[in-house]
């Protein structure tokens, strides 16, 4: 009872509280924001008010122009896509008159004429002659493109009826198996001498020259153009891949819009299908109702203005400078050196001896500075004489707990030893290292509350010994937990009796309730009280223990821990 009371002692006395550094009431009042608080005030006010009144006259400049340049690129881009498919159509149609006329040819005539236009018109990669009745009376495929898949029968069908009725029919673009641009089925009627509609010509236009064009339109970083059809499906765009998926850009603000509307309405903001804000403008593909949608993201489109404000605010910054240059130099003439030497203190308060300041003023500060330094210097020379002496007065206190027994004189170092080259091994960091050679040579020092005739006792103990036996973990805990520095530690201490399958003592602790250092300890304790001379036994084999230890991996001990103590144990041996 003695002994469970003097650990007890010392619980109630005051805690030392850290010191933070200056409070944020003192930060604000610091000499350079007191000198510059009259300098800013008087130069910056008068020049944002002049730049916000630039800001906005400019920006409405800029308006006009995206208005003027945006509906520009969108009308050229429209009417070049416009001026591509008239110029195919007409040939299509020279095509037609070539195999109407009356003249009476066969198949294969037919079919070598056919050849002959394909090699002309590049854009076109199949044409198909049928009959009144929808009978195919010749075809050509441009070479590298009869596999192609053909068109859906319905949009066939419906091509031969309306240019039999004397009309030339235009599909919507349509995907054709693996094509990367889009393809359009344009029907025209071929007249025979008579003037009579005997037969039609189906030709199977590429838009390879859309999506070149629009291929071409680059306006400032991100801005692009793209192509919709009448259902507002992306026929034409640089990322190709949209295209050959056919996506559905009608629920886009401007595509909407053009679908409604059907003319062009000049630059407006919107929101693509991300949600990103753009602003663009559209025009209508005369005789074909497809739509040019030029696009370019708000933030690229104003960048000008930003770059203005930008400006604008590298000026005011260089104005106010030019301001308040004298009462700056002034304040930090003073304000720095006495920032560096609160910033040096404070890092000294907290521990970090190796601070020093460099001001190498030859007044009044640099001798403070200097004075500081040599105060760091000796401070540095104490801290590491005590941290010697605390190192050696823990290994003489863990000297004298082994000396109780002679059969354990030397346990603790030994133990020590053993789990800082584990922890080596394992990668842990210096102050983890430091940490597990210092719980080590402390883990045994609750038996200094056993007795000797139950500590030294040769005969196997009773209940009631193994149970006093059994509190030395925790006794060791309590003996160290006055001793604040060494607060981290403490657990380590207190579990390393304990075994990850909650079989151990003195808490019955299991898996990651055990910290990782006491399980370090665990192993490094077992190897070295197995293979030295015990009162209750003889050493064993070095190799008879290693291999216990990975037998009792994952039950008693942590198999990691296990790894690294197989690998460090050859050299540890060996010294």
């Amino acid at each position: 009872m003695n002994f469970l009371k003097f650990l007890k002692r010392g619980k109630d006395a005051p805690k030392e509280e850290a010191y933070k550094g200056p409070s944020e009431g003192a930060r604000r009042g610091r000499i350079l924001y007191q000198f510059l608080l009259v300098t800013l005030a008087v130069s910056v006010i008068p020049l944002l008010a002049a730049s916000y009144k630039l800001v906005g006259i400019n920006r409405a400049y800029l308006e006009d122009e995206l208005l003027a340049l945006h509906s520009q690129v969108a009308e050229s881009a429209a009417e070049e896509i416009s001026t591509a498919m008239s110029t195919i159509l007409g040939n299509m149609e020279l095509v037609a008159k070539a195999q109407g006329g009356g003249s009476a040819l066969g198949r294969e005539e037919r079919e070598r004429s056919l050849i002959f236009y394909l090699d002309q018109y590049p854009e076109i990669i199949r044409l198909t002659q049928f009959s009144s009745g929808g009978k195919v009376l010749a075809r050509a495929f441009r070479v590298g493109k009869s596999k192609v898949p053909p068109l859906e029968e319905g949009m066939r069908k419906l091509a031969v009826e309306k240019s039999i009725e004397g009309r030339t029919f235009i599909s919507d673009p349509v995907i054709l198996g693996n094509q990367n641009a889009p393809v359009v089925a344009v029907g025209i009627p071929i007249y025979g001498r008579d003037g009579t509609i005997g037969s039609m010509l189906l030709g199977e236009i590429s838009m390879v020259k859309v999506q070149e064009t629009v291929g071409r339109i680059n306006i400032r970083r991100q801005g692009n153009a793209y192509v919709v059809d009448r259902r507002g499906k992306l026929i034409a765009h640089q990322a190709q891949e949209r295209v050959v998926k056919g996506e559905d850009m009608s629920t886009v603000e401007i595509v909407g819009k053009y679908l409604l509307a059907g003319v062009s309405a000049g630059t407006i903001p919107f929101r693509d299908k991300m949600g990103k804000d753009m602003v663009g403008s559209y025009s209508t593909v005369r005789g074909l109702g497809w739509g040019v949608v030029v696009q370019e993201p708000r933030d690229d489109a104003y960048n000008s203005v930003e770059q203005m404000l930008y400006q604008t605010v590298i000026w005011a910054v260089v104005a106010i400078l030019a301001a308040g240059v004298a009462s700056t130099l002034l304040a930090i003439r003073l304000a720095r050196p006495i920032g560096s030497l609160a910033e040096g203190a404070l890092s000294l308060a907290q521990g970090n001896f190796h601070q020093r300041v460099d001001i190498t003023s030859r007044n009044e500060l640099g001798q403070l500075a200097q004075t500081f330094n040599h105060m760091a210097l000796q401070l540095e020379r104490h801290d590491r004489n005590l941290r010697e002496m605390f190192i050696n007065t823990t290994k003489a206190l863990a000297a004298a707990i082994d000396a109780k027994d002679p059969y354990t004189r030397g346990h603790s170092q030994r133990v020590a030893q053993i789990c800082l080259e584990v922890a080596k091994e394992m990668g842990l960091s210096p102050s983890e290292q430091q940490k597990v050679n210092i719980a080590a040579l402390l883990h045994d020092v609750g038996k200094i509350g056993i007795e000797d005739q139950v500590l030294k006792k040769p005969t196997k103990l009773t209940d009631k010994e193994y149970e006093i036996i059994q509190q030395h973990p925790r006794w060791g805990a309590m003996i160290m937990g006055h001793i604040k520095q060494l607060k981290e530690i403490i657990p380590a201490i207190q579990s390393h009796h304990e075994r990850l399958d909650g079989t151990g003592y003195p808490e019955g602790l299991s898996g990651e309730q055990i910290p990782l250092l006491a399980r370090i300890i665990a192993v490094a304790d077992t190897f070295d009280a197995m293979t030295s001379d015990r009162l209750y036994q003889k050493a064993m084999d070095t190799q008879f223990v290693v291999d216990k230890l990975i037998e009792w991996k994952g039950s008693r001990y942590d198999p990691s821990v296990v790894d690294a103590m197989v690998k460090v144990y050859p050299r540890i041996i060996s010294v």
